[in-house]
């Protein structure tokens, strides 16, 4: 008898443990990543100019090639480009990691300015930089437009003015190449510091 009552307690204390971790959510945000669509979906309420990182969505395996400094050296490596939806389908998400260093992009539309804001992060060791810009018409490419997203900075150790810029090329649904360049204002000075390839993995 104390065996069997010892086994209703037990299975109603499961039971209530089981109700207060996975409570049943209400209106929750039903574009966010899920068991149906791993990588989210856009938010129909979204600027249609998130369409324009949609060729990222997924799993990127991606060749990466950084020069080293004060060289024309470059070492190429292998990487990892990953993206999603977040913010409820309003908003990108990516990361990924080459070597020890992990790192990703928060992509945001802003419509007051007709830009994109692409926040980066990366660790352990941390570093931070916010990029903005967005496309260019490019009609010779197969997308018929590159993006491109810069942040004003001098050149490293100078007051020469200039913006490290970014840029996605070569954009398809089997993936896309991007460049960083550090250019002068005039356009005068182009120095390529990183290129990538990615191609779609999933």
């Amino acid at each position: 008898m104390l065996r069997a009552i010892s086994s209703v307690l037990a299975a109603a204390l499961l039971a209530g443990c089981a109700s207060t971790t996975t409570p049943q959510r209400e209106g929750g945000f039903e574009y966010e990543p899920s068991a149906a669509h791993p990588f989210g979906r856009p938010n129909p309420a979204a600027p249609p100019e998130l369409a324009d990182f949609a060729f990222m969505i997924g799993r990127n395996d991606c060749t990466d090639s950084r020069r080293q400094p004060n060289s024309d050296d470059w070492v190429e490596g292998e990487r990892t480009w990953d993206a999603q939806y977040t913010m409820n389908g309003f908003a990108i998400i990516d990361t990924g990691g080459s070597g020890g260093a992990a790192n990703g992009n928060m992509r945001v539309y802003d419509p007051a300015t007709s830009q994109w804001q692409g926040t980066f992060f990366s660790m352990p060791a941390y570093s931070s930089g916010v990029w903005a810009g967005g496309r260019v018409d490019a009609p010779d490419t197969a997308a018929g437009y590159v993006l491109v997203l810069k942040q004003d900075i001098p050149a490293p150790g100078t007051q020469f003015a200039g913006d490290s810029t970014l840029t996605f090329s070569e954009i398809s649904d089997s993936g896309f190449e991007w460049r960083g360049e550090w250019i002068s204002k005039d356009g005068s000075v182009i120095y390529p510091f990183r290129r990538i390839s990615c191609r779609k993995a999933s």
